[in-house]
């Protein structure tokens, strides 16, 4: 996949005060609009501006509105096959085995995009019929949204360099690619029918920190992602915890849209020139907000905090350590074949 880069203060001096104004007029829109999942338009608004290089390209910007037409096709596909568990099973056990396929060699985010929303669709489907219709409609209201979001904002806090950003990726290089795809997908399959099957969106992280694992080459590669995920992990649920203790304290909305706001500021910040990774502070932050707008549920807080700290390492430490276990198993011998 391609590996998020620092920002150049001088190509893009307004990038973390655009990526903060995005996400709080994403935080503070979500329930006008009648957004009922609002962690995703908060989760969006932070990967597609925190993930924007170079100039403004007006083609990058309507990428957000792949995601209402991906939302309401895959929506219509497992409704359609959801009294046929075969069939379902077979066909969202395809879309993910596709977007891995993309995030391995195409090594772009539209892997990402082809595996995130069917996972989520698929354990929201087997859910309830008002979990599948709720994550529809706030996927695809989510997308207008940002897509006009990202062109206002790009137009008042515009870019200063007339560089066309060229994605740097680095596609997996194999001589058995159906076999590693083979591997990979033989590990991220029993996760995702788990999380089906316990019926529990809560459990939805799982797959996709699989997915994040698998969709790098090599193992040094895995390893460097599970340690950046897992400490911005931890990093993120530290924050959310203290901002929660705030909101607490004083629960006014106002406060908590200006928190989210000045907490991306102050991450977006740190993509410029901070000590850790930009993947790290961009993670960090999307933990914070995901933590932080799922607590207003009927879950408890610390709950919701300790079970995304301990899910995320135990599918990241999973995915990593399965698949260097089959790798040493399976390819390594045909490799040293090959050879001989």
């Amino acid at each position: 996949m391609e590996q998020l880069t620092k920002v150049d203060r001088a190509e893009d001096p307004w990038f973390a005060v655009r990526t903060a104004l995005g996400m709080g007029l994403a935080v503070l829109l979500a329930e006008p609009l009648g957004i009922t999942v609002p962690m995703l338009p908060a989760a969006f608004a932070l990967a597609l501006l925190s993930g924007q290089r170079g100039a403004f390209d007006l083609r990058r910007a309507m990428v957000p509105l792949i995601i209402p037409l991906l939302a309401w096709l895959v929506s219509y596909m497992a409704s359609a096959t959801l009294g046929e568990p075969l069939l379902f099973t077979a066909l969202f056990m395809a879309l993910c085995a596709a977007g891995l396929a993309l995030m391995l060699f195409r090594a772009g985010p539209a892997g990402v995009v082809v595996l995130v929303i069917p996972t989520m669709l698929s354990i929201a489907a087997v859910t309830s019929d008002q979990s599948l219709i709720a994550m529809r409609d706030s996927m695809a209201m989510s997308g207008v949204m940002l897509t006009v979001l990202i062109i206002v904002l790009n137009l008042v806090f515009p870019p200063a360099t007339t560089r066309v950003h060229v994605p740097r990726s680095e596609p997996h290089q194999t001589d058995s690619p159906l076999l590693d795809l083979a591997l990979r997908s033989a590990i991220f399959a029993p996760v995702l029918l788990y999380c089906c099957a316990t019926a529990d969106t809560n459990l939805i992280i799982m797959p996709i920190m699989v997915a994040y694992v698998l969709g790098q080459s090599d193992h040094a590669m895995r390893r460097r992602e599970v340690i950046e995920r897992l400490s911005a992990t931890a990093i993120g649920a530290a924050v959310a915890m203290l901002i929660l203790l705030a909101y607490r304290l004083m629960p006014h909305w106002p406060l908590l849209v200006a928190a989210m706001t000045l907490v991306t500021l102050y991450f977006t910040a740190k993509m410029f020139d901070g000590a850790r990774s930009a993947v790290t502070y961009q993670f960090a932050c999307s933990v914070t907000a995901i933590i932080v707008m799922s607590s207003f549920t009927n879950r408890d807080t610390i709950e919701i905090v300790l079970q995304r700290v301990v899910l995320s390492t135990l599918a990241a430490l999973m995915a990593l350590c399965l698949l260097a276990l089959l790798e040493a198993l399976i390819l390594a011998p045909r490799r040293r074949r090959a050879t001989s």
